[in-house]
């Protein structure tokens, strides 16, 4: 385990270790990202949503290194669950914590009762993942029950389009601005 650590902390770009050259965010789900959910997500953040990852052809440390050169804010969603293995890289999510990458987790309802989001949540911490907090999709938002979680809940992107809707999507916005700075999103 320490030496697949090692590997992929040699193929990521020279930072410090809180800091990214990215302007962007990934989005990782345990079950990887759909594109309903990555669309979404752009279009409350107003960045440009690129193709999901991985792609076929480049190996995984070179599609990151792409994205290092991606100009203005953009959303790069993960296709795959963050915990597949890639051989050399004990998984995705070993990478994303190398390359320091801010990241963004979305879990279901479902997923959150049974303790997914809470084991996602461990697995990017435990490779140092720059995890800016955790995303439910779909269910009923209980803010005072995620309070009492004890994992980085950002809010919800809710399901229901009409004022309620709206309400979660600016509180989800006021979150991510928060951790991310009120430059990033406008």
């Amino acid at each position: 385990m320490v030496e697949t650590t090692r590997t992929a902390v040699s193929l990521a770009p020279r930072l410090s270790p809180m800091t990214s050259a990215a302007s962007g965010l990934v989005l990782v789900a345990p079950t990887g990202v759909s594109s309903a959910l990555a669309d979404r997500f752009a279009a409350l953040l107003g960045w440009r949503l690129l193709p999901p990852l991985p792609s076929a052809g480049e190996a995984p440390e070179q599609q990151l290194q792409a994205l290092l050169a991606c100009p203005g804010d953009w959303l790069q969603p993960l296709a795959v669950p963050a915990a597949q293995d890639l051989g050399a890289a004990s998984c995705w999510a070993e990478l994303l914590g190398a390359w320091r990458l801010p990241t963004c987790l979305l879990v279901s309802d479902a997923e959150r009762c049974d303790g997914v989001a809470r084991s996602q949540v461990i697995l990017l911490q435990h490779y140092r993942v720059p995890l800016l907090g955790v995303i439910q999709c779909g269910g009923t938002w209980r803010a005072e029950e995620r309070r009492r979680d004890g994992l980085p809940w950002l809010g919800t992107l809710c399901e229901d389009r009409g004022e309620l809707g709206l309400e979660a999507d600016l509180e989800l916005r006021r979150c991510l601005e928060s951790r991310l700075g009120p430059a990033r999103l406008q």
